[in-house]
């Protein structure tokens, strides 16, 4: 398998400094590394590190390059998974370096600074250059980093943002982005609580919060609404927002779950749960008519296949063509096509603005297979051409060569017996067996002569009629040879591996940080 470059970051100043700014720096080759990583997997389920397999290399390279591909299409989960993988088939600190960036391209600062803290304490072969940036990188990313510390009356699980993180009493702070979290406690016994937070980064904010034993067992509800970042507020306080990651706790009884976004109507919704019973609300949000322009804004979006459709927030399809005008804040797009892989795309838009969205829709393997089956039908077409085109340029060749030789042959008799004629007209009259009169040595027939150089003419005109059909031939034979040679190059067989997949990602995190991913082979 063919090797790439590693994903290197270049930081800029600000976000908007990605519009003019690109550069790309050398990187080491991927290969077995330092060992040192947490998620490296034990000795007993992994081949040694100093003397990694050739089966353990393949799947390592094409994992990073996977990561790579999914990365150019905007996934970036999927990304950070295949970057895990390699690199705990191959614990290099490239590949440790790249997660760290993605962990900063998807608004994780903790985890990116943990990656690149791994990174600078064992950078392996990397450069000065790529030391250098990824100090730049972790800089910024503490500087979101705040802490936070919860307080509890009685032992309990800690989440936040839905997601658990330890449980009380924490030996060291909870490490979280700069912004705002909602807190939720939850212990046997007692009745959960939960609690919004917003947190500026480096500052360490202590919070208490206290649970209300009960003999009841909570219930869980599962929220769910096709438009993200729809605020999710429970009898009155805030639980987080969509697309919430687990389900909610709440107490046995009538719940009401309101839904609210800038630019669409609050929806309402209330269920009744019994002890410990499991419950779901779906919502649909529709836009607010009566929102003002500054909440809207526009996105346009460009499909690499013609007749392609999209539908934003789980809404009807429609074919991709123009702008179209939506409220600010996160959408999710979602492109199809028969016979295409399902492209979707998160996009933010930002008041007044337009959001430009390039989407490459990649062929499923039936697609691609009649493709390919209609390239080599293509190519033998094209072979053909070039085989048909060189056997006439050859054979015309050779005939305008034979018949060249004729005419000069047929022309040289014309000449000799044009230049006989003068010598009739001449004083004493040469004779010539062309002017002889059979029956009479001495009488001259110009008859004779006269069809004589007729005849001769007639034979250079065949010869060079033959000569240029001949030359007409081989012209034709090379035109199709030329043609078919195009056909043949504008009809190879598809590169699908993402092996081939080269990459230049801008990222940008909303808070004055941005920087450049960059793939290449390795």
């Amino acid at each position: 398998m063919t090797s790439r470059s590693p994903v290197f970051l270049v930081r800029f100043a600000s976000a908007r400094a990605l519009a003019a700014c690109v550069a790309f720096f050398a990187a080491p080759v991927f290969t077995a590394g330092a060992a040192g990583a947490a998620d490296t997997p034990p000795a007993s389920s992994a081949p040694s590190l100093s003397t990694p397999s050739g089966d353990v290399k393949a799947e390592a390279r094409e994992r990073f390059d996977t990561g790579l591909h999914l990365f150019e299409k905007g996934e970036n989960a999927g990304a950070l998974a295949e970057f895990k993988r390699a690199y705990q088939l191959i614990p290099n600190p490239v590949v440790l370096y790249n997660m760290g960036l993605v962990y900063a391209a998807m608004n994780r600062p903790v985890d990116a600074v943990d990656s690149l803290n791994q990174f600078i304490g064992d950078p392996g072969t990397a450069g000065a250059e790529q030391r250098t940036h990824a100090e730049q990188v972790r800089v910024e990313q503490t500087k979101r980093i705040a802490q936070l510390v919860v307080l509890t009356d009685h032992p309990a699980t800690i989440e936040v943002d839905g997601v658990e993180v330890g449980r009380s009493p924490l030996a060291t702070p909870i490490r979280v982005a700069s912004g705002s979290h909602v807190v939720a406690v939850e212990a046997p016994g007692f009745l959960g609580s939960r609690r919004e937070v917003t947190l500026a980064g480096q500052i360490t904010e202590t919070i208490s919060m206290g649970m209300e034993p009960t003999d009841t067992r909570m219930a869980q509800l599962v929220v769910t609404a096709a438009v993200p970042g729809a605020e999710v507020v429970v009898n009155g306080k805030r639980v987080g927002a969509t697309p919430l990651p687990a389900s909610i706790a709440v107490a046995p009884g009538k719940v009401t779950v309101e839904l609210q976004r800038a630019g669409y109507l609050t929806a309402s919704q209330a269920i009744s749960l019994d002890e410990g019973a499991r419950g779901e609300l779906t919502f649909t949000l529709r836009e607010d008519p009566g929102a003002p322009p500054s909440l809207k804004g526009r996105l346009v979006v460009t499909a690499s296949e013609p007749g392609a459709e999209m539908s934003v927030d789980g809404g009807a399809r429609q074919p991709v063509a123009g702008a179209v005008t939506m409220p600010v804040g996160p959408h999710q797009v979602r492109l199809e096509k028969g016979g295409f892989e399902v492209a979707e795309r998160n996009v933010e838009i930002i008041n007044g603005q337009d959001a430009s969205l390039l989407v490459t829709l990649v062929p499923t393997t039936d697609t691609e297979a009649t493709r390919d089956a209609a390239r080599s039908t293509v190519r033998n077409a094209g072979w053909a051409l070039v085989i048909a085109g060189a056997a006439l340029l050859a054979g015309g060749v050779v005939y305008g060569v034979v018949s060249q030789h004729d005419t000069t042959s047929s022309q040289n008799n014309l000449n000799d017996l044009l230049a006989t004629d003068m010598q009739q007209s001449l004083p004493g009259g040469a004779k010539n067996l062309c002017y002889q009169d059979p029956t009479d040595p001495g009488a001259f027939v110009a008859r004779g002569c006269a069809a004589n150089v007729s005849s001769a003419q007639d034979s250079v005109n065949k010869a060079k009629l033959e000569r240029d059909i001949g030359y007409g031939v081989a012209a034709v034979g090379l035109v199709a040879a030329g043609v078919g040679v195009a056909v043949v190059a504008t009809h190879g067989k598809a590169e699908t591996s993402v092996a081939g997949v080269s990459t230049a990602n801008a990222w940008a995190d909303g808070h004055g940080a941005g920087g450049l991913l960059i793939g290449g082979r390795f």
